[in-house]
């Protein structure tokens, strides 16, 4: 018999379709204004955090703006390290493709059933599924964070693990696997805990040994639950400081943290040709709609074309910050934002604003 808990989380999650905390969804450009420079933008529409914008190989802005910590009076700079939470997802395929290469997985369309007989429906979901939110998953994320702050109730990966299983085996799937797109945390808690299955070591100690420490990351990892020192940006939400947030319940899908120039050495790499092959690009990628503002979604991240300029992005919504990175492969431009205000609801307004303005 089913707990009373249980039937909650397994009612809200069929009713959750979004992703962490109300997440970073793919831009949806509504760009209101004219504006004459790219501070003047960012100041209009209230930013708090740090940027940069580069065009080329030349820092067009590399600038914090507001307040880093308003009881020590530290004011935000591209160097503090900032949660990042979603963009955490394309570090986790990144761990995928590195698995594909050591012979671990066979192919990205293998079914989650060859890893999990058990797991309901399992044969039709298949990794790509997992990494671009084609699986049907209901999102279980804005419900754990619910009752763990609502009645202090903790679950560890395994366990909501359980809990998506169940959900899928008792009520079913969103929808056929590969037939729509809903943004889903769940696929990318299922990735991690396939990472640490098949590799015997901890999501993070992966990552940071086969991502992070070869393009010197120093500074990119999990984020602690508690912002404490000084070369950290604390967390805001309607300008009060935000409490304590357990990580653990991001986990793969949203628990890293980073720094503006950390963020820089990754789009570099996945901009040139050391990271990824031709063809691991091309499913990492999402190839564009040929017209304006549409979406595709590969692996951790969306392609759009935004006035027919080519921009692969993925932001990320935490408690107390937002972010988003923009890479312009075309150019080899990059647009990075990291806020410390938490649902810093400009953010796709002002990518895109700041793609098509030459400023």
């Amino acid at each position: 018999m089913k707990t009373l808990l249980h039937s909650i989380i397994v009612l809200s999650l069929l009713l959750i379709i979004s992703s962490c905390s109300n997440d970073d969804d793919a831009p949806t450009p509504n760009i209101s204004g004219e504006y004459t420079t790219a501070e003047a933008l960012l100041e209009t529409h209230g930013f708090q955090g740090s940027v940069l914008i580069r065009k080329g190989g030349t820092d067009f802005m590399r600038k914090g703006f507001g307040i880093a910590d308003a009881g020590a009076g530290i004011a935000n700079d591209p160097s503090l390290v900032y949660r990042i939470g979603s963009m955490t997802k394309a570090f986790t395929t990144m761990g995928i493709i590195n698995l594909k290469r050591d012979g671990l997985i066979e192919s990205f369309d293998q079914p989650l059933s060859d890893f999990d007989d058990e797991f309901p429906h399992g044969d039709k979901i298949t990794l790509r599924h997992l990494m671009t939110h084609y699986s049907g998953l209901p999102d279980y994320i804005g419900v754990i964070e619910e009752v763990y702050r609502n009645q202090n109730l903790f679950f560890t990966a395994e366990e909501i693990y359980d809990i998506i299983k169940e959900s899928a085996g008792e009520d079913g799937l969103l929808y056929e696997p590969g037939s729509n797109f809903s943004y889903s945390n769940s696929g990318y808690l299922i990735l991690g805990l396939l990472i640490e299955e098949l590799t015997d070591m901890d999501y993070d100690d992966y990552i940071g040994q086969n991502v992070m420490t070869p393009l010197g990351m120093n500074q990119t990892g999990k984020g602690a639950d508690d912002i404490q020192g000084a070369g950290f940006a604390k967390g805001y939400k309607d300008g009060q400081l935000i409490a304590p947030y357990l990580m653990e319940l991001a986990n793969s899908a949203g628990e890293f943290e980073s720094t503006i120039a950390d963020l820089e050495k990754w789009g570099d790499a996945l901009m040139g040709n050391e990271l990824l092959t031709a063809n691991e690009k091309a499913d990492y990628f999402a190839a564009p709609y040929t017209e304006d503002d549409f979406f595709t979604s590969g692996f951790g991240w969306f392609t759009i074309k935004i006035d027919g300029t080519l921009v692969y992005n993925h932001g990320g919504n935490i408690d107390g910050f937002t972010s988003i990175i923009a890479l312009l492969p075309e150019t080899n431009s990059m647009i990075i934002l990291l806020s410390n205000v938490e649902n810093w609801s400009p953010v796709n307004e002002v990518l895109e604003a700041l793609v098509v303005n030459e400023f």
